[in-house]
């Protein structure tokens, strides 16, 4: 319906007013009308000529004023057009340098973590001694635990030689006893 009225434009700003092909048609046939009339004077004719050529031109020159909007349309159309793609390009290498973005994110959060672990242990590290300074107390504490080992060795073998000096001693005593007793029991022995 809407395409019709604009095709025949039938739209008019005035209440009551006939469309301009309407108004047209109406001026040619009152036109037509005096040039097949007798009764009609030149005069009268050439004023129906004049009032079909006037309307005619205010027809052709809406259809002027149609075409040059209509043209302007397909201009505004089709630089809409470039300009969604445009847009539409904008918007797809924005996404693109989102998604990269987004990708160089999470790659710096990766790298901040493994920093954070990094230096949480490298904190522990600290705390301890170097591993020179552990080396060498391991050496000397090795060192200390084969002089104690030696020691403990000859603390061994002196023991044992206490234990038979001992027995030794313990035997030699008995055996003075047993002769003391012998001999203040008056048994004397006889002597080899």
């Amino acid at each position: 319906m809407i395409k019709t009225r604009l095709l025949t434009q039938t739209t008019t700003a005035r209440q009551g007013a006939d469309p301009p092909v309407k108004r047209l048609v109406k001026k040619y046939l009152a036109f037509c009308g005096a040039l097949t009339n007798d009764a009609s004077t030149a005069e009268d004719t050439e004023k129906h000529k004049e009032g079909f050529l006037k309307e005619l031109a205010l027809y052709e020159f809406a259809l002027g004023r149609v075409a040059a909007v209509t043209d302007a349309n397909a201009r505004e159309m089709a630089s809409y057009a470039e300009a969604r793609g445009e847009v539409d390009d904008a918007v797809s290498l924005a996404e693109k340098d989102i998604r990269a973005l987004r990708d160089k994110l999470d790659a710096a959060r990766r790298d901040r973590k493994h920093k954070e672990e990094y230096e949480t242990l490298r904190r522990l590290c600290v705390q301890l001694p170097s591993r020179s300074d552990t080396e060498s107390a391991c050496a000397d504490l090795e060192e200390q635990i084969a002089v104690l080992e030696r020691e403990s060795s000859d603390a061994f073998k002196k023991l044992n030689l206490r234990k038979k000096q001992f027995a030794l001693l313990l035997h030699a005593a008995s055996e003075l006893r047993d002769e003391l007793e012998e001999e203040q029991s008056g048994v004397v022995p006889m002597e080899s």
